[in-house]
Parts: C-alpha cells; sequence; structure tokens
C-alpha cells in the first residue's frame, strides 16, 4: 500500500513539474535525484570498503548541469573527471588497495548518475520547449509502462526465469509483456503528439527503450548484490533508493537523446 500512495502522489507531482514549471525546477529536480543517487552509490562501495572521494559530488552536479543551456558541455566534464579525481585523491588519500578501488568507484559513480542522469535534462531542454516537455513524457511512459507491464504479466504468466542470479523475481514473460507495454505506450504517444514520425521508428524506440530499460535495472541489482544489499537505499517510502526507481530510466534516456541528437532532426 505504501509503495501505490508514494506513486500517486510523485507522478501526479512529476508531471506538474514537466507541463507547467519551468525547465530550471526539472533541473533542480534532477540534481536532488543525481546526488541521493551517488550517496547510494557510496553506501554500495563502503560495503566493499571504498571510501569515495566528496568531489564525486561536486562532479555528478556539474555533469548533470552540463546538459542545461549555459552551463559547461558534460564534453568538457567527461574531460575533467580523471583530472580533478586524481588531483582530489593526491591531497586526501594514501597509497593502499582499497584507494584503486575508491578512484574507479568515484569515477564510476560519476559517470554512471552524472552523465546517465544529465542526459534527462538533455531530453527537456530539446528545443522547442513545448517539444522537450513531452519527448520527456515519452521517456517516462515508454519506461515506467514498460515496467508496468513486466510485472503484471510476469507475475501472470511467468514460469522461466530470466536472470535468475541477479533478479529472481523476474521472468521471460515479463520480459516479453515489458517490450509489449512500451511499444504500445510508445505508438499511442506517436498518435497523440508525434504524428510526423513514422509507426516503425516508434515501434523501434518502444523497443530500444524497453531493452536498455532491462539491461539498466539488471545493472543495478548487479551493483545491489556485489555489495550484500536488497535495495540502496530507504529514501522512497515503499520502493527503495533512489536508484531503485531510476535504475530503468537511467540507461534508456541516453538512447533517447541519442536519437533526438542523431535521428530525429533529419526526419521531416
Amino acid at each position: 500500500m505504501t509503495r501505490i500512495l508514494t506513486a500517486l502522489v510523485a507522478v501526479p507531482l512529476l508531471l506538474v513539474v514537466l507541463l507547467l514549471a519551468p525547465a530550471w525546477i526539472f533541473l533542480a529536480l534532477v540534481l536532488g535525484c543525481a546526488v541521493a543517487g551517488y550517496w547510494e552509490i557510496t553506501t554500495l562501495a563502503a560495503r566493499a570498503e571504498w571510501k569515495m572521494l566528496g568531489i564525486g559530488y561536486v562532479l555528478v552536479v556539474l555533469f548533470v548541469a552540463g546538459f542545461y543551456p549555459g552551463f559547461p558541455l558534460p564534453e568538457s566534464m567527461a574531460l575533467l573527471v580523471a583530472v580533478l579525481v586524481g588531483f582530489a585523491a593526491v591531497f586526501s588519500c594514501e597509497p593502499s588497495r582499497e584507494t584503486l578501488g575508491a578512484l574507479a568507484m568515484t569515477v564510476f559513480g560519476v559517470l554512471y548518475v552524472g552523465s546517465l542522469s544529465g542526459s534527462v535534462v538533455g531530453i527537456r531542454m530539446v528545443e522547442p520547449d513545448r517539444d522537450g516537455r513531452f519527448w520527456t513524457i515519452f521517456l517516462l511512459a515508454v519506461v515506467m509502462m514498460g515496467d508496468a507491464g513486466a510485472f503484471f504479466v510476469g507475475r501472470a504468466l511467468g514460469r522461466r526465469q530470466l536472470a535468475p542470479v541477479l533478479s529472481p523475481k523476474k521472468t521471460v514473460a515479463g520480459l516479453v509483456g515489458g517490450i509489449a507495454f512500451s511499444i504500445a505506450t510508445a505508438l499511442v504517444l506517436r498518435a497523440l503528439y508525434f504524428r510526423s514520425y513514422s509507426l516503425a521508428t516508434f515501434a523501434g524506440l518502444g523497443l530500444g527503450l524497453a531493452l536498455f530499460g532491462v539491461v539498466g535495472d539488471l545493472f543495478e541489482s548487479l551493483l545491489k548484490r556485489s555489495a550484500g544489499m536488497k535495495d540502496t537505499s530507504s529514501l522512497i517510502p515503499g520502493h527503495g533508493g533512489v536508484l531503485d526507481r531510476i535504475d530503468s530510466l537511467l540507461f534508456a534516456a541516453p538512447v533517447l537523446l541519442l536519437f533526438l541528437r542523431w535521428v530525429a532532426l533529419r526526419e521531416p
């Protein structure tokens, strides 16, 4: 019940932010999620006795902001990550095996949380502003409906496990159901808002976002199981941590952003 109540509150608020609020409000929301996500990664790393560097929080914020107009480009941030992490390590770390793990986890955490969260901001900033809002809603709807389809179909028909070591509850039937729901959602939204694009294009988008979303979910499960944790935190009542809720989104968002930058602008 807590899980449902949380969703009933969070989803309408998110829609209000996307449809009515200025872009900087959405940026602030994503920044908050990214900082919380990086903190959760530090918690996972602590289980392996790797104390990640505090500069990672700063780099995550800069990475996400880099997708917002007026801030340094994310490409510039990618160039600086290793240099700034190394700079911070020289003045705060001692030579040890744990230091190597901490440095690797810091760079990974910044790239995983910062760059992938930032891609959601990049989608919101697509011009014109109306399109940026609708493309972001498209991303969220396709991923969320895919998750819902996987849950309900898997629960009703699931027999064969998809990835028993990483996520025992996921089934092949759930995967098929999630893909079907994602494609159907993509096609419905195409009919409502994106009629200039072909059916094949949006069916492909639905398929791609669904598949990458599943991989994102399994990847986060790999991280948690490697650290011996069930959830990344308890920040969201009934849902676990922030990363537990946005793991699929983190892998799906870059796919859509690259589509918008490389393909959509060339279509009529």
